[in-house]
């Protein structure tokens, strides 16, 4: 049990240099599940796991174990990580794991995936915990940063992985020599969904504006919260040929198509969008009314 107690350095080290070989590479992994047996001689982490009585004698009986299952999303790049507990030497991949009790779930944002060849073929995921709805035996680790490594031979529906290597930086790190599942070499095309607008966002328009005695200036600037759901609420200030106003409020309706293209609707207005792919940048046009000539850009805080 003393590796248990190995000091952080160890998972540090590796959460910080698996995500520079990530980026050195252009080639990408698909879509994969893989699953493998975890054993408690295998942590590494500051501190030991806080884990039931109950489980522990079932651990060190040979009657329980756990199951750890990852499964990656490319078109999202999402990693989802589910612990079951089973009855020892269940077979791996777990064929109905819905029956299985759930030790622990997280979801992680994937910030950088890649497939290096040299010395052996591997993948390498690099990103960080947005939602930790069951704990792990380490706590919570929402904003952890995580690295997944694991080395394979062939890619398929039925793949034999090894080593399997997670840091959860800086809460633990979970080796094992062996692991089985499913992989892709080809990425999915990523898909932009209405979830990909979801949070705070600072924005900027400009152009020309048709009154009744012509053509005037229109700027506007402000803040808005869309709610990956469809759902936004702006706060603006600005100046329409000459007339100025502050602190608008007031709701938007949007879309997003797979292409990352969309809409929004506000009362008898309406601007098409293209978004990034991460969410994080979005351009802006008008198209209703025919007499707002201005475009924009914004951008997450």
């Amino acid at each position: 049990m003393s590796k248990l107690h190995t000091a952080g350095s160890i998972v540090t080290l590796l959460a910080a240099l698996a995500p520079l070989h990530a980026q050195s590479s252009a080639n990408a992994p698909g879509d994969f599940l893989v699953e493998r047996v975890l054993t408690l001689d295998h942590a590494f982490a500051p501190v030991p796991p806080n884990l039931p009585d109950a489980v522990l004698a079932g651990i060190k009986a040979g009657v329980i174990e756990f199951h750890q299952r990852f499964i990656y999303n490319s078109a999202q790049r999402t990693l989802e990580q589910f612990n079951y507990v089973v009855p020892a030497n269940s077979p791996v991949p777990l064929p109905d794991p819905s029956k299985a009790p759930v030790g622990d779930h997280y979801l992680v944002q994937i910030e950088s995936a890649s497939i290096s060849n040299s010395p052996s073929p591997s993948v390498i995921l690099a990103g960080h915990v947005t939602l930790n709805d069951v704990a792990t035996p380490f706590g919570y680790n929402t904003g952890a940063g995580v690295t997944l490594t694991f080395g394979y031979t062939t890619a398929g529906g039925s793949v034999q992985f090894g080593p399997i290597l997670e840091s959860v930086s800086p809460l633990y790190g979970l080796y094992s020599d062996k692991g089985a599942g499913s992989l892709s070499l080809t990425p999915t095309p990523q898909k932009c969904t209405v979830g990909t607008l979801n949070g705070a966002y600072l924005f900027q328009l400009s152009g020309s504006v048709q009154s009744y005695n012509g053509w005037g200036l229109y700027t506007e600037s402000g803040r808005f919260q869309a709610d990956g759901k469809g759902n936004i609420v702006v706060v603006d200030s600005g100046n329409i040929a000459g007339i100025v106003f502050t602190g608008r409020n007031f709701p938007i309706s949007y879309t997003i198509n797979d292409d990352c293209t969309g809409s929004f609707v506000f009362g008898s207005s309406a601007m098409d969008i293209q978004v990034s792919l991460d969410g994080k940048a979005i351009n802006m046009v008008f198209t209703k009314p025919s007499s707002v000539i201005a475009s924009g850009v914004g951008r997450m805080q």
